[in-house]
């Protein structure tokens, strides 16, 4: 006689099933599944822009050989510029700089989107999200890398202008939005900044001589991934974009007939050291989450003093800072791609283990911030 079915034990089975799907399906997240970054092919030691510096400056600075320590003080010790520095000796139109950011910004897209999807086939890409705030075009560079990478007829585009430094971690924010509405699609961030392009060879204010010691030109790719994908990487687990009121004279561009000339205030470092902390605490708390539990520090250092002022405010080490400031040491702000290129080399050169969160932050006009909280699996 053959023993009768086993139906209590099924029904168990099937229920544990349905419990382990239940259980994926509210704890899984979108998931970073790679990166990649790529610089232009120009590169200056910080000494040699800061002598040329010195000397253009001092055609309207009267206090130059004072300020130009502003080279030394960002901490920066080599840049890459998508154009000689022969180039900056000379006045071009405003026309002529975004014909050369769309040139250049195109293939240094293009260079990234190939490190980061390396081995992968470019039309398993469902939506692209382009973030750059350098320069213009219409259409947007996306259509123009989706003709160069020959991407599918329907993919989705995003193209987000006009969050300067805060551009990378906003871009990762808005794919993950993307990725929880669209569990099965593959998005691929790219952000690319060619700051240099907009340099002013007449406006003599500090604000412009700032600039000069500090701002470089990347780009960086993100593949990310929705829960349904097959591809694993590190969780976003949150997001949260915060915009501080009347702060908008604080950082951006002007926009006249030579171009984008920069908005940069003193009073940055000040307005992080006011409100950063409170602003991460209350994003933790969100997740029953505290600084204590965070391992890895992903931080945009707008510059030497910002990352001093957030390590004050959040009272972290200088250890727990060190990606930032290589980044910042090797290739100056970026702006957008920054942070970027500063959880690949985390990713590189850290040690994670599996539950560890780490706090991605930007800072840029508006004045915001943009926050996510990462957890490795």
């Amino acid at each position: 006689m053959m023993p009768a079915p086993q139906r209590g034990n099924k029904n168990k089975g099937f229920a544990f099933l349905s419990y382990r799907l239940l259980y994926k399906k509210i704890t899984s997240m979108p998931k970073i599944a790679s990166i990649g970054t790529a610089v232009p092919p120009h590169c200056f030691p910080q000494e040699r822009i800061r002598d040329l510096a010195k000397l253009h400056f001092s055609n309207g600075i009267h206090e130059i050989d004072r300020l130009i320590a502003v080279f030394d003080n960002v901490r920066v010790k080599r840049r890459f510029f998508s154009v000689p520095l022969e180039w900056f000796g000379q006045d071009h139109s405003f026309r002529e700089k975004n014909a050369e950011y769309i040139r250049s910004a195109t293939e240094l897209s293009l260079a990234a989107i190939e490190r980061c999807l390396a081995g992968a086939h470019h039309r398993n890409v469902d939506q692209l999200v382009f973030v750059s705030s350098s320069g213009m075009a219409t259409p947007s560079l996306d259509a123009h890398l989706i003709n160069r990478l020959k991407l599918g007829a329907n993919i989705r585009r995003t193209p987000i202008f006009g969050y300067g430094c805060a551009g990378g971690a906003a871009g990762l924010a808005r794919c993950f939005d993307l990725a929880k509405a669209y569990p099965a699609h593959r998005i691929l961030l790219v952000s690319v900044e060619l700051s240099s392009l907009t340099f002013q060879r007449n406006d003599f204010s500090k604000s412009n001589l700032v600039a000069s010691a500090l701002f470089a030109d990347g780009a960086a790719a993100v593949l990310v991934c929705g829960d349904d994908c097959s591809e694993e990487g590190i969780e976003i687990v949150d997001v949260r974009s915060t915009l501080w009121p009347e702060t908008l004279d604080v950082m951006g561009w002007e926009f006249s007939e030579r171009g984008l000339e920069v908005v940069f205030s003193r009073s940055i470092p000040q307005l992080i050291s006011r409100h950063i902390r409170k602003n991460i605490e209350e994003f933790l708390a969100g997740q029953k989450q505290s600084l204590t539990a965070i391992k890895h520090f992903i931080i945009h250092p707008g510059g030497a003093k910002v990352l001093d002022s957030f390590k004050e405010a959040l009272q972290v080490t200088t250890a727990d800072l060190r990606y930032s400031r290589h980044v910042l040491e090797s290739f100056g702000n970026m702006s957008a791609p920054t942070v970027i290129f500063i959880l690949d080399l985390l990713q590189h050169e850290a040690r994670t283990a599996p539950g560890e969160l780490g706090l991605c932050a930007a800072f840029g006009p508006g004045f915001s911030s943009e926050l996510l909280l990462l957890r490795w699996n």
